[in-house]
């Protein structure tokens, strides 16, 4: 990561949509596997999608809910395979964190799997309730996590 130019941004133009379009279903929903259900989030204000790029290459990235009382959900957020433990998740969370909260966000929270666990709470996130206002259901094994801001 020390040689490296790393840039952090919102997504805005059709053509950074796609990549990170591309990039979410390769890395994430692929896993699963299922087609990404949620593709018309990218067309709603009140989500941000946003690309950690290496140098030019997009190796990360974060889809973020704003919510009501400057709460917002983090819904995803994923590194390339070829670049985990290198620190990106944690840059590109930090980034994230400082822009919501330039933006006014209080709260940050979100729903994490049982091997994720330890990476948010090094980060400062604790265990609170998600308390979703659209009711979306819950992994069975996830565990509620936030951090004030």
């Amino acid at each position: 990561m020390a040689n490296s130019k790393l840039n952090v941004h919102l997504c805005a133009t059709d053509q950074e949509k796609n990549e990170a379009r591309q990039f979410r279903q390769k890395h994430f929903f692929d896993r699963i596997p299922i087609q990404d259900p949620y593709v018309w989030t990218f067309d709603q204000a009140e989500h941000n999608h946003f690309a950690l790029y290496k140098d030019d290459r997009m190796v990360g990235y974060a889809h973020i809910q704003h919510w009501p009382e400057q709460r917002t959900a983090l819904r995803i957020i994923v590194i390339d395979e070829k670049e985990r433990n290198q620190g990106y998740g944690s840059y590109l969370l930090k980034t994230c964190e400082q822009i919501l909260k330039k933006q006014g966000i209080k709260l940050l929270q979100t729903e994490a799997a049982p091997d994720v666990i330890e990476f948010y709470k090094h980060l400062g996130y604790t265990e609170m309730p998600f308390n979703d206002p659209d009711h979306h259901p819950t992994g069975p094994l996830d565990t509620p996590l936030g951090k004030k801001l």
